[in-house]
């Protein structure tokens, strides 16, 4: 009887290990978010601005993507369009669909982090193709910071 006590113990014990084992080996292969470093953000909102013409949630998309900055600096150009058209519009629609296009394709990307910020460096085939994106961390994760101009208030006209 103790000895298949012990068999049984044995068994119990090398199935703990198997799962073990397993549930070690599957969160050990789980993959890092790809905006978890900003050249995956980079890479990822690239992926998304390319796709929005074919896509309508892609644009959306790379909306989220971007940095609190950013953000807000579309929203109040939705804000400013829609009292001026007549119509909602949406900070994702501030985007340029189907205008987007890259003046030249990525094949290396190099980060340098200081803090919260981050400069990634975009780097094509030829000696004049670079680009130099500004990333910002939100929680865990990266956002693009484009350098988008300053909305300005129109001067009113005297007497008007």
């Amino acid at each position: 009887m103790a000895t298949r006590r012990s068999a049984l113990f044995a068994h119990a014990l090398a199935a703990l290990l198997v799962l073990a084992a397993l549930v070690a080996g599957a969160s050990g292969c789980s993959r890092a978010a790809p905006d978890a470093t900003p050249e995956g953000v980079v890479r990822l909102w690239l992926e998304k601005m390319e796709s929005a013409a074919d896509d309508g949630r892609a644009m959306k998309d790379a909306y989220a993507l971007l940095g609190p900055r950013a953000r807000a600096n579309l929203k109040e150009r939705a804000d400013r369009a829609s009292r001026g058209q007549g119509r909602r519009y949406e900070p994702h629609e501030m985007l340029a669909e189907g205008r987007f296009g890259l003046r030249f394709r990525p094949k290396a990307m190099t980060a340098k982090i200081d803090g919260d910020d981050a400069w990634v460096e975009v780097k094509g085939d030829g000696p004049d193709q670079h680009a130099t994106v500004k990333c910002t961390r939100e929680g865990s994760a990266w956002r693009i910071e484009p350098d988008l101009p300053d909305v300005v208030t129109p001067a009113r006209r005297e007497g008007g």
